[in-house]
């Protein structure tokens, strides 16, 4: 089974649009209906229907989908894996962090850590702690940084970074609301005893911004508001009780790490 027939299926199916993708690839909607033709004829079902020009997907299509995504993502490892042999001591990483991590706590680590292995190229995906789980566990990516522990714990090996702390803030010590701003990407715990309206933001950003024009409190990882509280433009919310959160790394189990991962787990304690 040709994997390029199987990375072509994967980015039909999720793009949804088979002329779209060969606009993208630079080749005939013909030869990739084609090639899609002769995946079925392969494997003998069928994995999807042609309405015009999107496509719709069979139960067996999304089955075949999940079997045809870790293949993907296994031959990705096997290729950076055996570009370490072929380099030395060079390699390549994938590390995949939630918005509120990549943002705050990523740039310092990554810092770090390309300035003591500089021959190791390093790849930042971001995306939620769910598909981060998800993309750890397949094999997409190398390295997780969350602000959670993964749901299923036996399935990764999973490594404490950094201590953290969510806290309140807000615009001026004698602030007064009943609004609360929240980001979505991280999950605030509240106080019970807040009667509060609470309304949610795209990112962290928005959220500094909104209580500084004086819209209401905000909730946030310390590290991000830490340079505001210093210049005077933010001031803690002494109602809300600060929340210790860990930023933890996951990886796949130990056996299927490479050299790069490695150095990059070694590097956390340092």
């Amino acid at each position: 089974m040709n994997t390029k027939h199987l990375a072509l299926f994967e980015q039909v199916v999720k793009t949804g649009n088979i002329t779209q993708v060969a606009k993208n690839l630079h080749v005939s909607q013909p030869a990739i209906s084609m090639q899609l033709k002769r995946l079925e004829q392969e494997v003998g079902v069928r994995l999807f229907t042609i309405v015009g020009r999107n496509i719709s997907v069979t139960d067996a299509g999304h089955t075949f989908l999940e079997y045809v995504e870790s293949i993907l993502s296994l031959e990705g490892q096997i290729f950076r894996s055996m570009e370490e042999f072929r380099l030395g001591n060079r390699g390549r990483i994938v590390v995949g962090a939630s918005p509120v991590a990549g943002t705050y706590l990523l740039p310092k680590l990554l810092l770090s850590f390309t300035k003591a292995y500089p021959d190791i190229t390093v790849e930042i995906e971001t995306s939620t702690d769910v598909e981060i789980e998800r993309s750890v566990r397949m094999g997409s990516i190398d390295v997780g940084l969350t602000l959670k522990e993964p749901d299923d714990q036996l399935a990764f090996r999973v490594t404490g970074y950094s201590q953290e702390r969510l806290i309140g803030i807000q615009p001026s010590p004698s602030f007064n609301s009943r609004t609360i701003l929240l980001s979505g990407d991280v999950l605030i715990p509240l106080n019970d005893d807040l009667d509060l309206d609470i309304m949610r933001l795209d990112s962290t950003e928005a959220v500094k911004q909104f209580v500084m024009e004086g819209i209401g409190y905000g909730v946030v990882l310390e590290s991000a508001a830490k340079l505001e509280v210093s210049n005077g433009k933010l001031f803690y919310w002494r109602d809300y009780s600060p929340y210790p959160v860990v930023a933890n790394v996951i990886t796949r189990p130990a056996e299927r790490l490479s050299k790069s991962v490695w150095f990059f787990l070694n590097h956390l304690g340092k």
